[in-house]
């Protein structure tokens, strides 16, 4: 049987709230935590740090990533190749965002990770996201697998100093048909494996959830075995990522829902806060029209329109950020102007805001539900409407075998519904 660990992704030493779900976790017996040199800008590996040096008795295993280049790996990168260093198989994805798993930039964002996480050794050290290099123009299977080997042979190097365990690789591609050009093959990695006498490539990790589930077909390339049994037949062990995020068609379906977040939001309340937040911009508006401006001109301003068709309608709370931090608050302090809004005048907005999450978070409820009740239907999860979807959907991954299912717990309330897993 396997476990919940805990996913990471997200969590930052600046939050008091996620210390306590990290916390938490531990105190309930969490035997894994996932992190990546990139999660918020380090701040994930920090926050582990911190906490586990503050609570020696807890020994959890700990997997770090690397390969993304963004934020302060940006300056890093500028660094190493001003010295004549990682200047190869960079992959250039815009000016904010690259990639790189070459030897030079992972010993660095290694040396990075073991400083933050105040360790010696990590347990496993995973290449992030390797089929990044197939964004760039004439990429080639056969030169993605020169980059892993090349990478594996830094690893092994790596294990016999000491300061890693284990390696493997963290891919959205390993599920693929083995057809597709951007697959990453595991078959191909154990060969690559087998020629350089590689003895230390030991995970495994991919998306899986109700929707997306690759890992568990028979790919025919593979025999007749699935991801997950190759991965069981060759003593790896394999990690999920994503089990509550599932993607169709190109659209978000959150495997969980938030009734108790919910519960008290009031529509009737709800569409009082806007008319008043929508009368204070107004108000601001009319005091800079001229005579030539008729005061229903600001309800026809295209931003305006836009939002009060959005508003409450937002699919996720990352659209929310979006909305409000891409268009509406600087809408509103071009309105303002001069030295902007006060934190007082800017109260409202932000409780509008807050309000806005919670309807997103309703209507990820709402197609979870309807989602659940499919799932159930057709046997895909057991008929017990009364548990939490969350929990009865990783349940039922961990039946299929695999062994940690990666968890997003930044709440102490998303820890006490998986403790039972770990």
């Amino acid at each position: 049987m396997g476990h919940v660990g805990f996913g990471s992704y997200r969590v930052s030493i600046k939050s008091k709230v996620h210390r306590e779900s990290l916390v938490r976790a531990l105190e309930a017996g969490c035997t894994l935590i996932d992190t990546s040199s990139n999660y918020t800008n380090g701040e994930s590996e920090e926050l582990i740090g911190s906490v586990l040096s503050e609570n020696p008795q807890y020994k959890p295993i700990i997997v770090t990533k690397a390969g993304y280049i963004q934020g302060h790996a940006l300056h890093v990168l500028r660094e190493l190749n001003e010295k004549g260093q990682a200047l190869e198989d960079l992959v250039d994805l815009s000016e904010e965002l690259k990639h790189s798993i070459h030897p030079e930039f992972l010993k660095s964002q290694l040396d990075q990770s073991l400083e933050r996480l105040k360790r010696d050794s990590v347990d496993y050290f995973l290449l992030h996201n390797p089929e990044y290099y197939f964004q760039t123009e004439g990429s080639t299977q056969d030169e993605y697998y020169a980059r892993l080997k090349k990478a594996f042979i830094y690893c092994e190097e790596e294990v016999k100093k000491g300061r890693i365990k284990a390696y493997g690789v963290s891919s959205n591609n390993f599920g693929l048909p083995l057809n597709d050009p951007q697959v990453t093959d595991l078959s191909r990695i154990l060969s690559v494996l087998k020629e350089m006498n590689g003895k230390n490539f030991k995970m495994v990790q991919f998306p899986f959830n109700l929707i997306e589930i690759g890992a568990l077909e028979k790919l025919g390339d593979y025999g007749d075995e699935s991801l997950l049994e190759l991965c069981m037949a060759n003593g790896l062990t394999t990690v999920v990522n994503r089990p509550l995020n599932a993607f169709t068609q190109n659209k978000l379906v959150r495997l969980a829902t938030y009734e108790e977040q919910t519960k008290n939001l009031d529509d009737k309340k709800a569409q009082e806060l806007f008319d008043h937040a929508m009368s204070l911009v107004k108000a601001k508006w009319d005091e800079a029209v001229d005579e030539n401006t008729t005061a229903d001109d600001f309800y026809e301003v295209e931003m305006i329109k836009q939002f009060t068709d959005l508003w409450n309608n937002l699919p996720t709370p990352d659209a929310v950020d979006q909305v409000y931090y891409g268009h509406f608050f600087p809408f509103i302090a071009r309105v303002w102007g001069g030295q902007g809004l006060s934190a007082e005048q800017a109260q409202p907005f932000y409780q509008l805001m807050e309000t806005s999450y919670l309807y997103s978070r309703r209507n990820l409820s709402n197609k979870a539900l309807e989602f659940k009740k499919q799932a159930m239907s057709v046997g895909l999860l057991p008929d017990d409407g009364d548990r939490p979807f969350s929990v009865m959907a990783v349940e039922t991954y961990l039946d299929y075998g695999f062994d940690y299912i990666l968890v997003g717990m930044r709440k102490p309330e998303y820890v006490d519904q998986m403790k039972a897993l770990f």
